[in-house]
């Protein structure tokens, strides 16, 4: 018998509790493997449009690739009977669990729909409408939302451009919700000893541990790398003092500015879309109630507000420095208006493009001393408060400001970035090639 290739899309187990749609791909993915199915990559952590108001942790769908000889339904029976169970373990009544299963070649239409879904809203019934055309099988346990992510986790193959790698390891039962014990030095010196392999697990320059999350999910520390190599060399430096149920490598579009669409126009910034625009500044930047920084941009038909929040720290002070006529490009996902504030670009990075002349207007020299005039009242002119000199003639005269500002990309620091977000040192990064083949993603397999 020929053997099959199949796709399974899971998405939307997260829960407070302590589930993740990620730990749950990796059980279902473990025995799947125990099974004699053999997987053809490392399971997909496909993170999704960030911007969407009911997105979850994360907002991260996984795909399963397989090869096998059996049955396509009894390997989604498994697969179903699996997360059913994890759901109930890990219930939580915001989640709208779903499952979906495609055999064979992904069709074309169905990696364009993924690959808008990364920064784009996409509505259920779009995808429904795929489901139907391309025969996919799919499965919820509550609402229809988790069939965006579980299909379009599906179609987002990845195998040409950008990708990256992580390697989660996940804690046991018994210590999820305490504090993560983890020893921070350890995993500074592994991206330090890496020369470039790992990146933004660790923010140099203020001294912050960011490859553990924060939150009561099952993931205790989330090693971010180029390839897996490089992650499996870290292990020699990464101490973890609590037990590890497991460590599983994943390929990922995480950190690759997949989600930004480069759009022509202000106008086609849009509620829900992540996008990359050029307009000019047309007011000054001020600081608002929360430290968060705005301004406006406009390309002569639409204008938009751009942001630069608090937790973003010392990105506010570069959009501060900004002046009418500065020319940018701004790089965020756009949120909607409301009755307190217009759509905005939840800015994400930015690059000075053109800098404008700033000037300032200075009460003139006094022609006889030299010394800085000062007014002698309303229509009366200038007078020297040195030496004494009048004159209704002299006006105010302008000097141009030198600006604390260069052109160029500008991000916010590292223990602040998002998961799809991508740093400025991978822009030198090569365009990157998958072939489908025989991998096993387990560095520390789950007990028998």
């Amino acid at each position: 018998m020929v053997d099959l290739i199949i796709h399974i899309g899971i998405d939307d187990f997260d829960s407070p509790a302590g589930g993740c749609t990620t730990h749950l791909a990796s059980i279902i993915a473990w025995k799947l493997m125990k099974s004699n199915h053999k997987l053809i990559d490392y399971p997909n952590l496909i993170r999704l449009d960030p911007a969407v108001p009911w997105k979850t942790r994360g907002n991260g769908a996984v795909a399963l690739r397989i090869e096998t000889e059996k049955s396509p339904d009894d390997i989604f029976d498994t697969v179903y009977n699996i997360a059913l169970e994890y759901a109930r373990e890990y219930d939580n009544p915001k989640q709208q669990p779903a499952i979906a299963l495609l055999e064979g070649e992904i069709p074309g239409q169905l990696k364009s729909i993924s690959e808008k879904a990364v920064g784009d809203l996409v509505p259920v019934d779009v995808i429904e409408r795929v489901v139907e055309k391309f025969n996919i099988k799919t499965k919820v346990l509550k609402g229809r939302r988790g069939l965006v992510g579980a299909v379009s986790a599906i179609g987002l193959d990845m195998l040409e451009g950008d990708f990256t790698f992580e390697a989660l390891f996940y804690r046991t039962r018994e210590f999820i919700g305490k504090p993560r014990l983890v020893d921070p030095a350890s995993v500074k010196q592994a991206e330090l000893e890496s020369s470039g392999g790992l990146f933004l697990n660790y923010d140099h320059e203020n001294d912050i541990l960011i490859a553990a999350p924060h939150g009561p999910d099952p993931v205790l520390l989330g090693i971010r790398g180029e390839d897996p190599r490089a992650i499996i060399e870290s292990l020699h430096y990464i101490r973890v003092l609590e037990p590890v149920e497991s460590i599983v490598i994943f390929r990922t579009n995480q950190h690759t500015d997949m989600h930004i669409q480069s759009v022509d126009s202000v106008c086609e910034a849009y509620p829900y879309r992540c996008v990359k625009v050029v307009g000019k500044v047309i007011s000054q930047p001020k600081r608002i109630t929360g430290g968060h920084v705005i301004t406006t941009i406009s390309d002569g038909k639409c204008s938009i507000d751009i942001a630069a929040y608090e937790p973003t720290k010392e990105f506010r002070n570069i959009v501060s420095k900004l002046a009418v006529g500065d020319i940018v490009e701004a790089y965020g996902c756009v949120r909607p208006p409301s009755p307190f504030h217009p759509a905005t670009i939840n800015l994400e990075k930015i690059r000075v493009i053109h800098l404008a002349e700033v000037y300032k207007l200075e009460n003139p020299r006094c022609p006889v001393c030299g010394a800085r005039m000062v007014s002698a009242g309303r229509g009366k002119g200038f007078k020297c408060p040195k030496c004494g000199y009048r004159s209704r003639g002299l006006s105010k005269i302008k000097v141009k400001i030198e600006r604390d500002l260069a052109p160029g990309f500008y991000q916010p620091p590292k223990h602040s970035f998002k998961h799809l977000m991508k740093p400025i040192e991978r822009f030198s990064i090569p365009k990157k090639v998958y072939s489908f083949k025989q991998v096993n993603p387990f560095i520390k397999p789950f007990p028998p």
